[in-house]
């Protein structure tokens, strides 16, 4: 597709938490929803659609550093972020709210927002039908309320 992709506005260094996303041995994963401790300002993956997210992360970090507790990673707080698809994302289609999931392979994805969800952002950019592990881009919007 033609002039898609990434269109950053601000991204910001985060603290990772030591133990990110106990329930994987990935460390963390690029294109997934985080939430940040809001004492600490650390950061942990975030698969849960009524919590809010603080952004996209945009590295990989393998699980080895992640346990040193001292990993700063790069998250995308505001623009337009490719995001990773969850394995249940329903239809979205551009202009669909997303919010983040957590099942499956792909938790910290995206699924199409339903009722009570906070979104993350607004889809702005997919090929085709959208699958689970797919890319899409996303408008991220901050503080938007619940669905």
């Amino acid at each position: 597709m033609a002039g898609s992709g990434s269109n950053f506005v601000l991204d910001k260094g985060y603290l990772v938490l030591s133990t990110y996303n106990s329930s994987a041995a990935a460390g963390v994963t690029a294109y997934r929803c985080v939430t940040a401790n809001t004492t600490t300002g650390v950061i942990d993956l975030n698969g849960t659609a009524t919590a809010a997210t603080t952004g996209i992360v945009q590295e990989n970090v393998d699980a080895a550093k992640v346990a040193t507790g001292k990993v700063v990673a790069n998250v995308r707080v505001l623009g337009i972020s490719k995001v990773r698809v969850s394995d249940t994302p329903g239809s979205i289609v551009i202009g669909s709210k997303v919010a983040p999931s957590g099942t499956g392979a792909n938790v910290g994805g995206v699924k199409l927002a339903v009722s009570t969800n906070i979104p993350v952002g607004i889809c702005v950019g997919l090929t085709g039908t959208v699958a689970a592990g797919d890319l899409i881009d996303v408008l991220l919007t901050p503080g938007m309320a619940a669905i």
